[in-house]
């Protein structure tokens, strides 16, 4: 028996670091400005095998749990790297689908003083879902278009053997919006999301706990929400819970998301409460932006254990009435 299969595509990133760009407020949104035309600079150039479902597999190999993997790449460059990373890391592959119609996903990552921006290319897939042994939890997260194709065989799966989710969906999923993912939304134990995604889902609320409720009536039985450097939240029937960021630089911003959702489940997985999670969440996020790409900064369980032994004061705050929700809200400020 697995202890969580990771299902969604697999890309390989490449970063460029630019310093040649100017951030500028329009609209009340931050947008990058280029002089058009020109031959700008790169000051760093990474390549990294990446993908949401791709960092979760390797993030949850090193904390520990027994992991595999579905996803669908070809047999080209792109594909042979992730397939060898997978392998390096311990991660099943035996669910792996090649695939020559189409090639490996690939992503183009700007970076600018701690701060990313993604372009991301999907390849087309037929999604067939594998005849999965039984598994403690499924990771259900980024796929291309088609991804509502599996959806029916993952709920009987999930039935069938008695397996918890964790859904943390990407582009296309987030742009069919909640109608599209109702079959899984209603069989998700942890809905994980970002604020802005979180919004875009159930609008702007006076509260974030009003958004974790509008977001718990999609379905899911518990969503945990982060917010950047501003920190992230827990909602279930355990409780309402706010956290900060855990202290360490911040180089490069790809993954932070990825790794705070694989430690979290992890925590799950190993039988932990929902506010353990949510500190193990932001060490290994932490631990990612302080490298280069969404992989190499990702954190042993006996490192993640470590950090947080020699941090025994970084404790979630459990947001019981109004006024611990001002005192979360001046501390979500305090960047």
């Amino acid at each position: 028996m697995f202890d969580i299969i990771s299902i969604g595509d697999a890309t390989i990133d490449t970063f460029l670091f630019i310093k040649d760009l100017e951030i500028r407020e329009m609209g009340g949104e931050q947008k990058a400005v280029i002089n058009w035309g020109d031959k700008l600079p790169v000051d760093k150039l990474y390549k990294s095998v990446a993908g949401n479902a791709a960092n979760h597999a390797v993030g949850s190999s090193r904390l520990g749990l027994k992991t595999a993997f579905y996803t669908v790449f070809a047999h080209d460059m792109g594909g042979r790297e992730v397939l060898h990373k997978m392998q390096k890391e311990g991660v099943s592959t035996r669910y792996i689908e090649k695939n020559d119609r189409h090639g490996t996903n690939a992503s183009m990552v700007l970076c600018h003083e701690g701060e990313r921006t993604i372009y991301v290319y999907h390849e087309h897939r037929h999604y067939k879902l594998p005849n999965f042994l039984p598994a403690r939890w499924v990771y259900l997260t980024s796929m291309g278009k088609g991804f509502e194709k599996i959806y029916k065989d993952l709920v009987r799966y999930l039935e069938k053997y008695d397996v918890r989710l964790a859904f943390n969906p990407g582009t296309y999923q987030l742009l069919a919006g909640p109608k599209a993912n109702r079959k899984v939304l209603e069989k998700t134990d942890l809905l994980s999301l970002n604020m802005e995604e979180a919004e875009g889902w159930v609008g702007k609320a006076d509260s974030v706990k009003e958004l974790c409720r509008r977001l718990v009536a999609l379905g899911p039985k518990a969503v945990t929400v982060t917010d950047g450097p501003r920190g992230a939240y827990s909602y279930s029937s355990e409780g309402f819970y706010f956290t900060q960021k855990f202290p360490g630089k911040r180089l490069e911003a790809t993954g932070a998301g990825d790794s705070f959702t694989t430690a979290y489940i992890a925590a799950l997985v190993y039988g932990l409460p929902h506010a353990e999670a949510l500190r193990w969440g932001p060490v290994n996020a932490a631990s990612v932006v302080g490298q280069i790409g969404p992989q190499a900064g990702l954190l042993t369980k006996a490192e993640l254990q470590s950090r947080l032994k020699t941090h025994k004061s970084f404790q979630p705050v459990a947001i019981t009435d109004s006024q611990k929700e001002k005192l979360v809200a001046r501390l979500a400020r305090e960047i």
